[in-house]
């Protein structure tokens, strides 16, 4: 027997509701019971509840056993009815945090109502006689009242009504896993059938959902590479069993959203987030919310520290406190914009915006904010003529030649856009070029994707679905669309970029070019919407405990977590000029600096600027304020003489990259610039760029 059957023989299960369960095992293992219930209970009314005698089974060892059994069964059938009806509070003794979002689900699928339609269909099916079945019956609805003595109480922090049976409850809700795997030493009803499977059964499934000890384990570099994440970065979740789709191996979400399969896959995509209301409850969960999204039990590894700190929100709040006022202050210049995006969206703004938008996002691929925000103000005002053609639906091979050589001739010689050629010139040979293409209607699908954006009622998910069903490879992916998103004003989204991949799955490590490639596909999307529903039930709470006044939403959290992450200040300042460019202003971009927000960069607050002539310059700064005009030439002189080795204003200790001289990130030292490191001359700097530069009155 169990821990569970005993505790219900030896305390008879019934003492408070006056059920009298007499019950003895003898030395052949035939079971001698006899129930007496003196009240109304389940199927009986008053003074109509049999004995066994009057059953007809006294003298028969076997009926004996039989009745004994139904009932026993039936009490444990009961009691744990009753036990699922107090969930979450109970299962969580034997699992983890959990929400309420996960509890409701829990009570759907395993509360009261549902384990007892489950345990009487159970006994319907049962070869035994009619007069058992109605005795397992209503010794179940027994079991639901009496429930298992002490366990409300455990819940409840009384500990000395508890008792001993409270601890055999959690021991027994913590022991399932082992006895799903081995099932031994049960008592049975007919023939061979366990009547506590389906409970144990209901326990695993309980734990998994709010988030139990964890069954996967973690794989190793020498197995193979799961949609292209190298094994060591991949767990196994044995527990999971793969489904048959209409093909061998398919996975349940395709890696590929297409025009073609987009109904398909969407509704496949709202089947996980029902399955999986809260994949930040634990690691274990978000492991089977990826093997149900992929049909496998080989997976990427979850977003470990995320999860941790999503479920500590004491060690969430200390790290996240840890922010700069001028961190906090760029992150809420950045979020500032977002209102002037909204407000020209909301008076009317045509295709532009969204074209000028989309070309500020494709520039931010695999670089810092100092190249992709420069190359943008160097492109933004050419760009437009080829945005309208795009549009209107019109484009040839002929604008996409015009195009490549209007950047090629754009962007000029020492400016720090030069880094941003390869994805401007994607902007036109692909974006553009496809997001001409019109409907059947003859709408573009720049215009569709304007009108999307353009209503705010429409979730940040539901675009970047709609996004795949207007075009395939179009060069803009989830990370850059959920950014264009959180620029446009909406703040229900996730921006899964190389800051916050290395934090929230490494915690800091630098793992996102190893592991980069699964948040780009539709499988992507899954994780992309996992997240941001699991947030937005936290990310309130972490503001309010962190001593915050602003509302904390996931779009704020992104912008803030990611200047705590990467050890920068950047504000995003060329966002005001999409607005300004989009409605004609004469000069968009002129007198808006860019500055290199990069703490470890040799550029670290220098600022690249475009002026109304159209020419260009960097500024940069003296200690005390003043700024100064260099050539790109001029300001890399200066610096070079500033970091080498035998300079006077760099100390001995200085803690330099591997790079070394020269390199654009010569510094190693945490969360400040490296002219403030200590020990650094800055009287020497500012004699430098006085010598150097010219001062801007």
């Amino acid at each position: 027997m169990n821990v569970l059957e005993q505790e219900l023989i030896n305390t008879q299960l019934a003492l408070e509701s006056g059920v009298k369960l007499q019950t003895r095992v003898d030395d052949d293992g035939m079971v001698r019971s006899e129930v007496f219930i003196p009240e109304p209970q389940g199927f009986y009314a008053a003074g109509e509840a049999p004995t066994m005698q009057e059953l007809g089974v006294t003298g028969d060892p076997k009926k004996v056993a039989g009745a004994g059994l139904s009932t026993v069964a039936g009490m444990a059938g009961g009691a744990f009815s009753g036990l699922m009806g107090i969930v979450p509070d109970l299962i969580a003794l034997g699992a983890g945090p959990n929400t309420q979002e996960a509890a409701d689900k829990m009570q759907t699928a395993y509360g009261t109502e549902a384990w007892r339609q489950t345990f009487f269909d159970f006994v319907d099916t049962l070869d035994v006689p009619e007069p058992y079945k109605f005795l397992a019956k209503d010794a179940a609805m027994v079991g639901e009242i009496t429930g298992l003595p002490g366990a409300a109480a455990v819940v409840k922090g009384a500990p000395k009504v508890a008792g001993a049976i409270g601890e055999a409850v959690t021991d027994y809700a913590a022991g399932a896993p082992a006895r799903v795997a081995e099932r031994q030493g049960s008592v049975t009803l007919g023939a061979g059938v366990d009547p506590t499977a389906i409970v144990d059964d209901a326990i695993v499934a309980g734990q998994k959902l709010m988030g139990g000890q964890p069954s996967f384990a973690a794989r190793t570099a020498d197995d193979a590479p799961v949609i292209g994440v190298p094994g060591q970065y991949t767990v196994n979740n044995p527990s999971f069993e793969p489904v048959e789709l209409q093909r061998k191996n398919e996975s349940f979400i395709a890696a590929a959203m297409t025009p073609n399969n987009f109904t398909a896959q969407t509704a496949r995509l709202d089947e996980i987030d029902l399955e999986f209301p809260d994949p930040l409850a634990s690691t274990q969960g978000y492991v089977d919310m990826m093997s149900r999204a992929l049909n496998r039990q080989d997976v990427p590894a979850p977003p470990v520290w995320m999860i941790e700190h999503a479920n500590d929100m004491n060690k969430w709040s200390d790290w996240f406190k840890q922010l700069t006022p001028a961190q906090i202050k760029a992150a809420n210049d950045g979020l500032a914009v977002q209102n002037r995006f909204k407000g020209a969206y909301a008076a009317g703004a045509g295709p532009e915006l969204t074209g000028q938008l989309m070309l500020w996002s494709i520039l931010s691929r695999r670089l810092s904010a100092f190249p992709h925000e420069s190359g943008y103000k160097d492109l933004a005002e050419k760009a437009m003529p080829f945005i309208q053609k795009a549009a209107r639906g019109e484009w040839s091979d002929a604008d996409t030649a015009g195009w490549l050589n209007m950047v090629k001739t754009t962007i000029p010689a020492g400016s720090p856009g030069k880094s941003a050629t390869s994805n401007a010139n994607d902007f036109g040979k692909v974006f553009l070029k496809k997001m001409a293409v019109p409907d059947a209607s003859g709408k573009s699908g720049l215009a569709r994707l304007h009108e999307m954006i353009a209503n705010q009622d429409m979730a940040s998910r539901e675009i970047r679905r709609e996004y795949y069903g207007i075009a395939q490879d179009t060069g803009i992916k989830n990370k850059i669309l959920s950014f264009a998103l959180l620029v446009s004003g909406r703040n229900d989204v996730v921006v899964l970029d190389r800051i916050q991949i290395n934090q929230m799955w490494g915690g800091g490590e630098k793992i996102y070019d190893d592991i980069m490639q699964q948040f780009d596909t539709s499988q992507g999307l899954a994780q992309y919407e996992a997240l941001e529903r699991s947030l937005m039930t936290r990310v309130p709470d972490l503001y309010k405990m962190a001593g915050r006044t602003e509302a904390g939403t996931v779009g704020r959290y992104h912008w803030e977590s990611w200047v705590r992450s990467s050890g920068q200040i950047v504000s995003h300042p060329t966002l005001e000029t999409v607005v300004r460019t989009s409605a004609g202003d004469a000069t968009p971009v002129a007198n808006v600096p860019v500055m290199e927000g990069r703490f470890k960069s040799k550029y670290s607050g220098a600022k690249y600027e475009k002026l109304p002539d159209g020419s260009n310059r960097y500024i940069y700064e003296t200690s005390d304020g003043t700024p100064y005009s260099f050539t790109k030439q001029q300001l890399d002189d200066t610096l070079d003489k500033a970091l080498a080795k035998n300079s006077e204003v760099i100390p001995p200790d200085f803690p330099r990259t591997k790079a070394g001289k020269g390199s654009v990130e010569p510094f190693e030292g945490g969360s400040i610039p490296w002219y403030d490191f200590e020990g650094v001359n800055r009287g020497k700097l500012d004699e430098l760029i006085r010598a150097a530069g010219t001062e801007i009155k």
